[in-house]
């Protein structure tokens, strides 16, 4: 019975590819981890009582920075169960609780991705959902000691989920080629389909079964998600038991960097002053702040912008607030899948489209950010929604662009430069809500104009950086740590050595 099991596993794992149930993995990965920090907004309109639910929720997961400047609860929706309401916590205490998470997250990003370089993507990607899963279900009990353990709890999980994004790049390093990477790092955006779904899911468990409930609830679905990670994910292709022979060769032929891919166990130090010395990865570097500032200010102010300039409801508010983040996921989908399009047939070289993506993804949003200027929003509200839309939906191209080159010019060391990257996200992150409240703190109107143009010249600025200086070649830093050991293993399998995706693009 068993064997026969297994057998059937076998059968069926062949015939869909590695690398699809990576992605497939990776998607509902970042859904579930985005689930863990949506969790508490919406669930502690249960834990306290006569507050309302304001439309500044928060809406993606590079806002986790805006914990102080989140309008007062009081001002939100009344909740009207009797059973719900039980703890009476002030401003102050849900900002500490908010921020805890938060404000942890960003320090483990670089030694997560120094982590995963050493031992692996998949276990550091495992045991950092796990432990954020299995503390989650704490917070029910935390809640009901003190209000230090719950803080305590999430920073917890801050200090476990930072490792995710990192520790996804190393596999995607190892994984997934050139030619099909703009598409794979549309998984990303799992996170901003979590955000979607953790309201009203975690509304409905509340309303019939508590707010405790939610956390068991999201609580489980990232233990799950563990337990599909540690049976169906491998950190190279050559560890993988159930993989293709077809697939593994493709794999081989197509992977820059192969010494690490074909499990030689030798390890090699972070060639940091080199990185540092890179225009490449300074340009990479500067077009993801770029991305960044745009994406945590849109997140973080476009609720208020909707209430204070065009008057929205809360219901309206709501769901308006929620279209950008899925127009996003919904462009950036369809615009690496004709990236990835152009590569395969050889239509652009991948430096190309890389630049290509990050005008896409900067330079049309700081138009249409700039195009406020010439409007009167509160009178033209359809003429803002549909460019806030817009400017949102373009930035899902920084998936086939800053996203995905940071595997492009190093995959030894992907998850390390992201590492970076999303530690140096603490800049926008702190700097945009401070620059936003200071421009809008007079004339609302002429205020978020003055935001958005900004954004549009943090945009401009750090895309022409880029494609001064960007390159989706691969850097001599990268292949210091070739071994002949790959070449010898190739040989075994009879397979061309010198068929890399970069020479095929470019020709």
């Amino acid at each position: 019975m068993c064997n026969n099991i297994y057998d059937w596993l076998d059968s069926v794992t062949i015939e869909i590819p590695a690398r699809s149930v990576l992605g497939v993995l990776a998607f509902f990965g970042f859904m579930v981890t985005q689930m863990i920090r949506a969790n508490l907004y919406i669930s502690i309109v249960g834990m306290v009582g006569n507050i309302t639910w304001d439309e500044t929720t928060k809406t993606s997961n590079e806002s986790y920075f805006n914990t102080t400047d989140l309008p007062a609860l009081e001002d939100r929706g009344t909740v009207s169960s009797p059973e719900l309401g039980r703890f009476q916590w002030d401003e102050s205490t849900r900002g500490l609780l908010f921020g805890a998470f938060y404000w942890c997250y960003w320090l483990t990003e670089l030694p997560g991705g120094i982590m995963a370089q050493r031992w692996g993507g998949r276990k550091v990607l495992g045991t950092g959902v796990t432990v954020a899963g299995v503390f989650n279900a704490f917070v029910p009990w935390a809640s009901k000691y003190h209000l230090g353990l719950v803080a305590a709890v999430r920073a917890i999980q801050g200090l476990a989920l930072g490792v995710t994004w990192p520790a996804m790049h190393n596999l995607a390093g190892c994984w997934i080629p050139a030619r099909e990477r703009s598409k794979f790092m549309n998984v990303y955006h799992g996170a901003a389909i979590g955000t979607a779904f953790t309201y009203p899911i975690c509304g409905f468990i509340m309303e019939d079964f508590g707010w405790e409930s939610t956390f068991y609830m999201i609580s489980a679905f990232n233990i799950l998600w563990s337990a599909g990670c540690y049976f169906f994910l491998y950190d190279k292709p050559d560890k993988h038991p159930r993989i293709s022979m077809k697939e593994r060769i493709y794999l081989q032929q197509h992977l820059v960097g192969l010494s690490k891919r074909l499990g030689i166990k030798k390890q090699y130090a972070t060639p940091w002053l080199k990185i540092f010395k890179s225009s490449a990865f300074w340009a990479v570097l500067v077009a993801s702040q770029g991305v960044m500032w745009c994406s945590i200010t849109l997140s973080m102010q476009i609720p208020s912008y909707l209430k204070q300039v065009l008057n929205f409801d809360l219901k309206m508010n709501g769901i308006l607030s929620g279209v950008p983040e899925l127009s996003k996921f919904g462009f950036g989908l369809c615009f690496s899948a004709l990236m990835d399009h152009l590569l395969q047939h050889k239509v652009m070289s991948l430096t190309t489209v890389r630049k290509l993506s990050v005008v896409t993804c900067e330079y049309i949003p700081a138009a249409l950010l700039l195009a406020f200027n010439f409007i009167d929003a509160s009178e033209s509200t359809t003429i803002a929604i549909v460019l806030l839309v817009l400017t949102s939906a373009f930035g899902g191209a920084s998936s086939s662009g800053s996203l995905a080159n940071v595997v492009d010019i190093s995959p030894h060391f992907a998850g390390v430069i992201l590492g970076i990257i999303k530690t140096l996200s603490l800049i926008p992150g702190i700097l945009s809500p401070m620059v936003a409240g200071f421009l809008t703190a007079g004339d609302k109107l002429s205020g978020w104009n003055k935001v958005f143009s900004t954004t549009a010249v943090i945009h401009i600025v750090c895309c022409t950086i880029f494609l001064l200086f960007g390159s989706a070649e691969i850097q001599p830093w990268n292949r210091i740590n070739e071994s002949k050991d790959a070449d010898n293993t190739l040989q075994e399998l009879n397979v061309p050595l010198k068929s890399t995706v970069e020479e095929e693009v470019k020709t």
